[in-house]
């Protein structure tokens, strides 16, 4: 399956995202889970490290759409990443942003088209 490469704007807001998250204490990061007693890396730092290494492929952008659907317009969402250094902000960065989400659509529209 072929990959796709996100723009340059995309991967530097979420490198800065990334690097955000990571200088949080654990208890506070986005995009950390609980698996037993411990918590490890949800799926929002697995797609922003995917997103920095060039490994988006068209399953992950499918996924990503649907990330976006299910989070961009919500009301309370969009309010709580007003904040920049909220969990919420740098959750929808490791994503890609609003940037990531435009790039994401365009590109699906493209392979849908190609079919």
């Amino acid at each position: 399956m072929p990959t796709y490469n996100p723009p340059q704007e995309v991967k530097r807001l979420v490198q800065r995202a990334i690097d955000a998250n990571l200088e949080r204490p654990i208890s506070q990061r986005a995009s950390y889970k609980r698996v037993k007693d411990k918590r490890v890396e949800g799926t929002g730092m697995r797609t922003a490290r995917r997103i920095i290494n060039n490994q988006v492929d068209e399953k992950q952008l499918r996924l990503m759409s649907a990330w976006f659907a299910r989070h961009g317009d919500n009301p309370l969402e969009t309010k709580a990443r007003m904040k920049s250094n909220s969990k919420a902000a740098i959750a929808w960065a490791l994503w890609g942003g609003s940037s990531g989400r435009r790039w994401v659509e365009s590109t699906l529209r493209k392979i849908d088209k190609e079919s």
